[in-house]
């Protein structure tokens, strides 16, 4: 996997949003995904995922079908056996790309063919989701390698949303609580996706082009993820500058002198190494424990500077 050029459906979707950014595409590309300061990973997502999973289930082994408040899927018959692991459910695109991912759900249909969905724990939007285009890709990208690992012919592909119903629960608190139970309804609502491999091409084409920019690309005017870029990149420069002020106001104190230095040094090497493993490690350099991104920060607080500067080359004699 690490040696080819690899991507999820999912992912790759993400380039054919309107809020697309080449430059910040970059980044995140030498980023293995894995967006800094961001620590979204709620579990509850996850249990409401095998919950759906569970019903659709139950259906599917007791009726052989599903009922129709699931069309256009009701023609489903069975789960097909398809690898569950992102490493294993992986293919290798006409453009040498790898494709690899976990989907949801893959049902057989009546006619033999196979049925891609992937669930949605949200309130449905249809065609006017900002991430429709995105989901649509997602689809399509996992209907794509089930074809390459040779599972069948993919003829109907689509999002099943699961909308919670809260007005019920408002209106009726009581008999939604019960036994020291919450019981929240949730409603399917589905979104047919029209499996048409075409729409993967130019994404494709574009997430080549970003990676293997000599350069970075510009950005998209007005890009907000930009704007936090920069004010990223400046106030580290605000700090550097303001330690090298410090550098220059203690003159008669090599001891000082001599920790800046030290911590300035100890700051790039962290970056230095860092670029190391990512090219060495890959994605196995953030840890799994369900956040996107798992950074660890030293707090800082000093309101006089020399004076913290002072306490700290103090502890380490």
């Amino acid at each position: 996997m690490k040696a080819n050029l690899a991507i999820t459906p999912r992912n790759l979707g993400s380039l054919r949003l309107p809020g697309y950014c080449p430059r910040c595409m970059k980044y995140i590309l030498n980023l293995k995904f894995h967006a800094p300061f961001d620590h979204f990973g709620a579990a509850i997502f996850g249990d409401a995922q095998k919950s759906q999973e569970a019903v659709l289930g139950y259906f599917i082994e007791r009726d052989g079908c599903l009922p129709k408040e699931f069309s256009p899927f009701c023609d489903c018959t069975a789960r097909a056996n398809f690898p569950r692991h992102w490493s294993t459910f992986s293919y290798v695109h006409d453009s040498g790309v790898t494709l690899y991912g976990a989907p949801d759900e893959i049902f057989e249909r009546k006619d033999g063919t196979l049925c891609v969905v992937d669930l949605k724990t949200a309130h449905c939007k249809g065609n006017k989701d900002p991430f429709h285009k995105q989901y649509e890709c997602q689809v399509v990208g996992y209907a794509a390698i089930a074809e390459g690992l040779g599972l069948g012919e993919v003829t109907l592909g689509g999002l099943m949303y699961w909308e919670a119903q809260v007005g019920e629960v408002q209106e009726d608190p009581g008999g939604h609580y019960k036994g020291g139970k919450l019981c929240i309804p949730f409603t399917p609502k589905t979104v047919e996706i029209k499996i048409d491999y075409k729409i993967l091409d130019p994404a494709i084409k574009e997430f080549k082009r970003v990676w293997n920019a000599k350069i970075l690309p510009e950005g998209r005017p007005g890009c907000d993820d930009c704007k936090k870029l920069d004010l990223l990149f400046a106030i580290d420069e605000e700090f550097q500058l303001h330690d090298r002020r410090i550098f220059d106001a203690i003159q008669d104190s090599p001891r000082h002198r001599h920790a800046l230095i030290s911590s300035d040094f100890d700051r790039r090497q962290r970056r230095r190494n860092a670029l190391i493993d990512i090219a060495r490690l890959g994605d196995d350099m953030f840890s799994h424990d369900g956040l996107v991104a798992n950074w660890e920060f030293v707090q800082y607080a000093e309101p006089d500077s020399v004076t913290a500067l002072n306490n700290q080359v103090s502890r380490a004699e």
